[in-house]
Formats: C-alpha cells, structure tokens, sequence
C-alpha cells in the first residue's frame, strides 16, 4: 500500500501547472505576470519555445525581470513562462538522503524538491465503503538557501514563501481531482533552515544541503474508481 501512495503523490506532484503567463513591459522592462507561484531569484525558467532565461528581480504575483542565458537571445521573456518543475522522491529519512544526493551533482536539476517521508498511516475500507483509503500525508517542499548571505527575514521571502505557493499548488491539484475528497484543512510547517528548526533535531542534516521550504501534513482522502456501491 505505501508503493501505491508513493505513486498517486508521484502523480499528483506531475499535475502541477509548472506554467506562468508573462506579458513584457517594454517601458519598465519587465514581463508582467498576475502570479509568480514558486519562481525566485537566481532561478532558470525557460520561454514555449525553450530558451533560458535567469530570475534577476521580482515582484511577488506582479512581475519579474530576467535576462536570457544566451547571450545571443535579444528577445525578452514573454508568453508563457515555465518554472522548473519539482523533484519528487519518497523514502525514510537515511534512504531518501542517500537516493536524492547521488540523483545530481547540480543542486539545481533536483530543487525544487518534493519529498514524501514515507512514514506513512493509511486506513482502508470495506467493499461496501465508497471509500478506497485514507492517509495522513507528510510532504515537504524544500528549495536551496543561501546560509552565508540570509537573514531569517531573507529565508522566508526568498525561499519560504515559493514553497508555501508549490504547496498550494499540490492543494489545488487534489481539490481539481474528483477521485479524492476535498480538502477542507490542512497543516503547514515553515523552515528557515530545514534541519535546524526542529527543537527534537528530528530533521537535522537529513538532506546534504542548505535548503528552506515547507512541510505540509495532509490527510488524504481517496475514493474507489468507478464504485457503484
């Protein structure tokens, strides 16, 4: 049963609309946009049809301001926008730090990350029951930080906010799904520095990395495909 949680919360993360509509401001020379979702400073996005462009500046859901990675690119960012899209995994806290540090060198091929600590509580149901199963989710969005140049306040705006918005964007995935219930709460935890904020040191030095995000607890409530009961 867990393979299969770990597997609908594998496709349920692939839903995530990745995509951002930019509109380019030539008089302030910046693309426009009405949500910036998970984008930040220092991050590649790509224009539909492929070029790279680095976040220099943003202004959260108003716009951002990017410069092509080619320098041969003269066009600016405009259209449709694509953010990189999360890097799911799920495991115990030894396994997923060992799978998720030899996956890349490059931090950035696996951030954002999206992870399930697969100690995970599931409840089935009879026949009878419309009800395939419930389970109480820990999935946590996490994103490189900069432990040298931030402050608490910069942890939070640059890396802790666009996980909060990744978060809401796995939320909204479940509520659009009518195979599972609506979501009418749910818990969410904010890290600095993930790691170091728990008082237990549960967390600490789980993931070779300096990473902020969120963990969001969820209780995830599934229904029978096509159950005529």
């Amino acid at each position: 049963m867990t393979k299969e949680i770990t597997q609908i919360i594998n496709g349920l993360i692939s839903d995530i609309d990745n995509t951002i509509d930019g509109v380019w401001d030539a008089i302030n020379e910046r693309t426009n946009v009405c949500k910036t979702k998970w984008s930040r400073v220092g991050k590649i996005v790509t224009d539909d049809i492929g070029r790279e462009y680095r976040i220099t500046e943003i202004e959260i859901d108003e716009w951002i301001k990017a410069t092509p990675i080619d320098s041969a690119n003269l066009d600016p960012l405009n259209g449709v926008i694509y953010l990189s899209s999360p890097f799911y995994i799920s495991g115990t806290k030894i396994a997923t730090n060992n799978e998720w540090t030899l996956s890349s060198n490059n931090l950035t091929e696996k951030t954002p990350l999206a992870w399930l600590l697969e100690i995970i509580r599931v409840q089935k149901f009879g026949r009878g029951n419309s009800i395939d199963f419930e389970s109480n989710i820990r999935l946590f969005f996490l994103d490189e930080t900069d432990i040298r140049n931030y402050y608490t306040k910069d942890h939070r705006e640059n890396v802790v906010y666009p996980m909060q918005n990744l978060a809401m964007e796995f939320i909204e995935v479940i509520q659009k799904n009518r195979q599972f219930a609506t979501l009418d709460e749910w818990e969410m935890i904010t890290f600095s520095r993930f790691g170091v904020e728990q008082d237990n040191g549960m967390f600490q030095n789980i993931l070779d990395a300096n990473l902020s995000g969120v963990e969001l607890r969820v209780n995830l409530t599934k229904y029978k495909v096509n159950c005529k009961c």
